[in-house]
């Protein structure tokens, strides 16, 4: 005893812990922090909480300390000298673990497992304004809530990252010191486990019941809903009177019945708060599982369980802060529903054979006529000089049209697929992520169908674009002596030389449009089938009156089938003539740069200038841009794309860079697969997208 006391002077403390340096700054603050009792402090109430405060913040402090071992970081040499002076002062641990039950018996742990790491909103809105107030309001005095004592202990990333990573002997040790896994503090966190139980219970039945899941599961009555029937299981878990494993079957079927609301999803579509409400039934199954089995589970599953709970509560308590974390579990499976209905037909834009490469390039002939046709138009709206709002809306109604009536005759428009085939490509990859040799092959073979897929898409548009425009300019300026006015056509050359203008930037920007035109398509049809339109079109009874049953069902068919190509074309069509103009009120003269418009407005540039425009140096430099626009279009929509649908599935790099490796290889060794397909085919099956989890 005498030398626990002799170590509580500072003297000798400093000497023992810090003989190299008895006047370091930060061993003065553990003394004080340890000889807090021997000041006359008292250690109760907020007082005590505060002291546990300032141990876990002298923890992070900056500054070095004496006898810091060469691998150690700074945080872990803290760590160490503090568990090293409470065996060494069993005054000091002793305090720690006196203060430590004070506090948890004097708090309320209900929320703490009911609450931490769940979110406590009815909707997804709710809890991001919640979040958003944690976050800017100062917090709230700890008072009897134990949630809000872990909030102040682990309030950032840093924390939770030592706590998480500690080694498995250091944590024993800090556990032991806190007494933890005591049977008195085990008595004091007891009424806020039989508690939190009930209040899990009690959510999961109201949010299981909800209309939006009820629609989803037909014949699924509200009186056999395994959701209703847990806060009586529960309640009897607790007086003894249910087994675990009952219980645990009940779960069970919770989690069956939505996982049949996933499946349901692609018929009934999606929205934000729909996926909170399946993310946060899920966590509210999950914790009470695992307080379930804490309480009542054998040792192996006790001990397990226990982990987890603590990791859940721990993450929990920094997740319950963050926007992003909110954003990233509540849209997931929304963005994930949006790619794959983008991307529905995907395959169709994967040549495999000659003869569906000529039908691709047929395709992309239609669509460079239409296009010509449409740049051609765009040229006179110009000449309106209507006021800037109007002039954009004429435009993005220009282009609306075109890209629609391309929908319509099955027409390709070049750059446009990438965004779809992307989501094909996703799900491939995540058919083979958890295989530790995965066969990339089958990928490598859609990678290269993709590819000349587009270059046959861009020849298509290019090719008959051009004699179209010519067609068109030297009609019209046969009948009307002049195609462009005085200037014009001087100013589109400039305006698309590949270095000295915007060119590369607004065609980036173009392929950004691109791919959000998909997310567009996909979000489009998402709120169709939401809506619940198709059956509400086919049963309309003024419709059918008008044109019949039969046509009323076809017509609901028709815009079924055709919504996301009607969404994502018109979407397109009104980016491309808004986001210029919005741009450039903000200073940034953007401009559309896709690669037939461009082509396009050269083509007419030269029919005004005549063939003298070939002997002009910047005309044929300004040709370089259409080759650089193109291939940026496509680069960009494709890239945001890809990384999106990959994201949406939660996939990580290493998939992909090893796609990507295996790719370069094959072009190296076949560069001809990725331009021209074979002329008959024997193709690799593509590998099945993986069900929802």
């Amino acid at each position: 005893m005498a030398s626990e006391n002799l170590l509580l002077d500072k003297n000798t403390f400093l000497t023992r812990f810090g003989s190299s340096d008895p006047n370091n700054r930060v061993l003065r603050r553990l003394h004080a922090l340890v000889s807090v009792e021997q000041k006359g402090d008292v250690l109760i109430g907020e007082g005590a909480i505060e002291w546990l405060e300032e141990i876990v913040e002298w923890i992070f402090e900056s500054g070095d300390i004496p006898g810091q071992l060469e691998a150690e970081t700074d945080v872990q040499a803290r760590t160490r000298l503090l568990l090293t002076a409470a065996d060494e002062i069993p005054e000091f641990a002793t305090r720690i673990r006196s203060t430590v039950l004070r506090v948890l018996a004097g708090t309320s742990s209900t929320l703490l497992f009911a609450d931490t790491g769940i979110a406590t909103r009815v909707g997804f809105w709710g809890e991001l304004v919640d979040r958003f107030s944690k976050n800017v309001l100062p917090a709230p005095p700890v008072g009897r809530e134990a949630s809000r004592l872990l909030a102040r202990l682990v309030d950032r990333k840093e924390r939770l990252d030592w706590l998480i990573e500690m080694k498995l002997e250091t944590r024993d040790r800090l556990v032991a010191l806190l007494g933890l896994g005591s049977e008195e503090v085990q008595r004091a966190l007891d009424p806020g486990q039989r508690e939190a139980m009930l209040l899990l219970a009690s959510r999961i039945a109201m949010h299981g019941v909800s209309d939006d899941l009820r629609k989803r599961l037909p014949g699924v009555t509200v009186e056999g809903s395994p959701f209703l029937s847990l806060p009586a299981q529960v309640t009897g878990l607790l007086d003894g009177s249910l087994p675990l494993a009952r219980m645990q079957q009940t779960i069970d079927a919770c989690r069956s019945r939505l996982n049949a609301v996933q499946d349901s999803l692609d018929e009934t579509g999606i929205s934000i708060d729909l996926v909170f409400r399946l993310e946060l039934l899920q966590a509210l199954l999950t914790r009470l599982q695992h307080l379930a089995q804490v309480k009542y589970g054998i040792e192996e599953t006790r001990a397990f369980a226990q982990t987890q709970l603590a990791r859940a509560l721990l993450r929990g308590t920094v997740a319950d802060r963050s926007l992003g974390a909110l954003w990233q579990s509540s849209t997931r499976l929304l963005a994930r529903r949006v790619v794959e209905r983008a991307g529905s037909s995907g395959e169709h834009y994967v040549t495999r054979t000659r003869k569906e490469q000529q039908a691709m390039l047929d395709a992309a002939a239609g669509g460079g006529a239409i296009t010509a046709v449409a740049v051609f138009l765009k040229f006179y709206i110009s000449y309106l000089h209507a006021p800037p709002v109007f002039d954009a809306l004429l435009i993005a109604v220009n282009y609306a049209w075109a890209f629609v009536a391309m929908q319509l005759l099955h027409f390709a428009l070049a750059t446009k697929q990438p965004s779809m085939t992307a989501a094909t490509l996703a799900g491939a990859i995540e058919a083979q992520r958890d295989e530790d040799n995965p066969d990339l092959q089958p990928l490598v073979d859609l990678v290269a169908r993709a590819s000349r897929t587009q270059f046959t898409a861009l020849l298509g548009n290019v090719f008959v674009v051009i004699p179209f425009a010519l067609a068109i300019g030297i009609a019209y300026q046969a009948f009307t002596g002049n195609l462009l006015a005085d200037g014009y056509a001087d100013k589109i050359i400039k305006a698309h030389h590949p270095i000295k203008s915007v060119t590369i930037f607004s065609a980036a920007m173009t392929g950004v449009w691109l791919w959000a035109a998909s997310l567009i398509a996909g979000a489009g049809e998402n709120w169709f089938v939401l809506r619940e339109l198709p059956g509400a079109i086919a049963s309309n009874r003024l419709l059918r009156r008008t044109i019949g049953p039969s046509r009323t069902t076809r017509l609901s068919r028709f815009l079924t089938a055709e919504a996301a190509g009607f969404g994502g074309n018109t979407g397109f069509g009104f980016l491309l003539g808004f986001m210029p103009m919005l741009f450039v009120l903000v200073g940034i003269p953007l401009e559309v740069r896709h690669v037939t418009f461009v082509t396009g407005q050269l083509a007419y540039a030269a029919v005004q200038l005549g063939p003298a425009v070939f002997t002009r140096g910047d005309f044929l430099v300004s040709l370089i841009s259409i080759p650089m626009v193109g291939l940026i279009n496509f680069a960009v929509s494709f890239a945001f794309a890809i990384v999106v649908a990959l994201r949406a599935r939660g996939l990580g790099l290493r998939g992909q860079i090893q796609l990507l490796r295996a790719v370069g290889k094959h072009f190296l060794r076949s560069p001809r697969e990725f331009f021209l397909a074979p002329r008959e085919s024997t193709p690799t099956p593509v590998p099945q997208t993986a069900p929802v989890p």
